[in-house]
């Protein structure tokens, strides 16, 4: 027996399967293995679905439950195995005063993915021109990509686990996106296809070639990290694709995009009308820990232990044109090469106020400074097209002088530590790394210490970055 649904509206009531839908009423309908229960009002809040895992098949009764969702409608996943062999493709849209919302039953951890002789042949779920739709607490595992976005606007995706993917884990490179929320995600263990060469990225936004865009969408909070690719395409942790703009991305936890290659943990390429925002994240064992182009500010970063640089400012392909990239109090700490700066013809370049320490290496690697303004980065290790001022560039000491522990990721400023008190007060963020309010005289890095001797905040960790 097939599963439908028909909404006849007087402000949010619904007939589901010949069910009215009533206040406080709430019956369930075994059909095809499936329990599918009903429960809301004559209201204009619209109803809600509870569903519980079905047998296998091309069309599962999720699919066919999200896909008659109308504004308000709340669809609830009971804990389960909701698995599919054919297309998982949901289109919800509902308002900004009734969105849609599809989660997780309260303290439960439904699962959707394929059976194991179909995990890479499609991609696990393919979200088609969402619009007001929030989607939460939800496992994604394998499928080619996890979890795709084609087009869309104005979507929360929250709280998910996305993993074992044979190729990239959240997509939006299949048309333009607008005003996305994706926050609290678990995205671990991807391009794992062995059936030819992979990709493995954590998030693909955008299109490489900026026929289509992201705009306008927070990044907060996610926990990346054992990514995973075969090509030349990467195993990048947030890769921002040209085009894309008025992005922000922020205390993001990402580590290990170095399994097969070694890419960036953040890439922003830039080239819109307004810069993306790339601060507050923690990132370690990654090629580059950032990458930056075009069009970006990067700040407040803590990048330790990366395979290639640092931070990466230089030019790219798909770049037309370097401008408008502000890279101020970051802490890049035992990298080869701690900073990279390629700026030769690029206009409205501002470093200043990083703490770039790499002992027995490279701290900056830089060309093409002459048209940018650079001042008070406090840097151990040996420069190259740069030198120690007293202006641009000063001595840092030690590591081991500066941060509380260096060798146990605590990156927390000594009480004498040489980067209190002298940073550049034209440049520096208004909060830190801990979301805190920096109050003059302002410190070099990520940290503002404010006299205090120890982190009040967060300590670096695998794991999800808490704290504001």
């Amino acid at each position: 027996m097939s599963w439908s649904s028909e909404a006849g509206r007087s402000c949010g009531r619904r007939v589901i399967a010949g069910l009215a839908v009533q206040v406080g009423f709430l019956r369930c309908l075994g059909i095809g293995g499936l329990f599918i229960c009903a429960s809301g009002a004559y209201s204009c809040y619209g109803a809600t679905l509870e569903i519980y895992p079905a047998t296998v098949d091309s069309q599962e009764e999720f699919e066919r439950a999200a896909n008659s969702l109308k504004p308000g409608d709340e669809l609830v996943l009971h804990e389960g195995v909701y698995s599919q062999t054919g297309r998982r493709a949901v289109t919800a849209r509902g308002t900004s005063e009734q969105p849609i919302t599809i989660r997780a039953a309260n303290g439960e951890r439904p699962l959707l993915t394929r059976p194991a002789d179909n995990m890479y042949r499609q991609n696990n779920i393919e979200f088609v021109d969402c619009a007001y739709l929030i989607i939460r607490a939800i496992e994604f595992r394998g499928g080619s990509s996890g979890v795709r976005f084609i087009r869309g606007h104005h979507v929360t995706f929250e709280d998910c686990e996305i993993s074992e993917t044979g190729n990239n884990a959240l997509t939006m490179n299949s048309g333009d996106c607008d005003s996305f929320i994706i926050r609290r995600n678990h995205i671990h263990h991807t391009g794992l296809s062995t059936r030819g060469s992979t990709e493995g990225e954590g998030m693909y936004i955008g299109c490489h070639s900026g026929s289509c865009i992201t705009t306008n969408t927070l990044v907060e909070h996610n926990y990346i990290h054992h990514l995973r690719a075969t090509s030349v395409g990467g195993n990048d942790g947030i890769e921002i694709k040209f085009g894309s703009y008025g992005n922000t991305v922020r205390d993001n936890v990402i580590h290990d995009t170095n399994i097969g290659r070694r890419y960036p943990g953040i890439f922003v390429y830039g080239g819109g009308p307004r810069v993306n925002i790339v601060q507050g994240n923690v990132i370690w064992n990654a090629g580059e820990g950032i990458q930056v182009v075009s069009d970006a500010v990067v700040s407040n970063n803590i990048i330790f232990n990366c395979s290639a640089t640092g931070i990466t400012a230089a030019p790219h392909a798909a770049v037309p044109q370097m401008r408008n990239v502000t890279i101020v109090n970051n802490t890049i700490v035992n990298q080869p090469v701690g900073v990279r700066i390629r700026w030769s013809g690029a206009g409205n370049m501002i470093f200043s106020n990083n703490a770039v320490y790499c002992h027995g290496r490279t701290a900056i690697d830089a060309s093409g400074l002459g048209g940018s303004v650079l001042t008070c980065n406090y840097v151990e290790g040996r420069l190259a097209g740069a030198a120690i001022d007293g202006a641009r560039f000063f001595d840092g000491g030690t590591a081991s002088g500066a941060f509380s522990d260096p060798n146990k990721q605590s990156f927390w400023p000594k009480p004498d530590s040489v980067l209190l008190n002298n940073a550049d007060p034209i440049y520096v963020p208004d909060v830190d790394f801990n979301r805190v309010v920096r109050k003059t005289p302002f410190d070099v890095g990520a940290y503002e210490t404010e006299g205090r001797a120890n982190n009040p905040g967060w300590a670096i960790e695998p794991g999800f970055k808490s704290g504001r």
